[in-house]
């Protein structure tokens, strides 16, 4: 049976239109290693899977699933550290700054924006979702964009801050999800060697998982 979706969807614009979405076996196994996971610790993911195999729908589904909007995967029971509501700050990637683009999330503006103000808006947004009784899932779809753009303007300043953002939600009810088109290391091959011994511990600090569609799934 294939799957059915476009692989222009965009987490954002697509949320409340017309998603016809048939989960893979694939998908499912994905879905529940982020559950299991996260109950074991593990909190940050990096899916990768090459364009058009529907990581970004496979997104899109998570969120409908978890928020009860439909039941494309097992509904969680508990698993999440007993959380059944969720907050979603959804992020589609472009050539641009990491830093900026979560902080623009959360109303910053570019001439008044740091990174201790973009962790402080972060952290006042939890809180928000903590007193809701809500676990903060935070998604970063086309992640390679932002690291296209570390790469060839500022790799210590950004690699540093999704290092940061990594270890800020280690440790809190908060699961980080990105996705790329190709491995991590990809996207690192004109920095210079310590650069890309920096760019390899930031890698670390997220879990990968292989987003594989056999191509008769397509």
């Amino acid at each position: 049976m294939k799957v059915q979706f476009s692989p222009s969807i965009n987490i954002i614009r697509d949320f409340d239109g017309d998603f016809n979405y048939i989960p893979t076996p694939n998908a499912h196994r994905i879905y529940r290693q982020i559950v299991s996971d996260f109950k074991i610790g593990i909190h940050s993911f990096n899916i990768v899977g090459s364009y058009g195999t529907g990581k970004s729908a496979f997104l899109l589904a998570f969120e409908k699933t978890l928020q009860g909007n439909a039941c494309y995967f097992e509904p969680v029971n508990g698993e999440l550290n007993g959380f059944k509501k969720f907050q979603f700050v959804n992020i589609v990637g472009d050539y641009s700054s990491l830093v900026e683009t979560i902080g623009h999330y959360f109303g910053l503006e570019s001439s008044f924006l740091s990174k201790e103000l973009v962790f402080g808006k972060l952290e006042a947004f939890y809180q928000e979702a903590q007193r809701k009784n809500a676990l903060l899932v935070i998604v970063i779809d086309e992640f390679g964009k932002f690291l296209e753009y570390a790469a060839k303007n500022n790799p210590e300043g950004e690699l540093y801050f999704i290092q940061q953002l990594a270890e800020y939600v280690a440790d809190k009810n908060i699961i980080l999800i990105a996705t790329l088109h190709q491995g991590f290391d990809s996207y690192s091959k004109e920095l210079y060697r310590i650069q890309r011994q920096e760019w390899e511990k930031v890698k670390g600090r997220l879990k990968e998982i292989t987003f594989n569609e056999p191509v008769e799934q397509l």
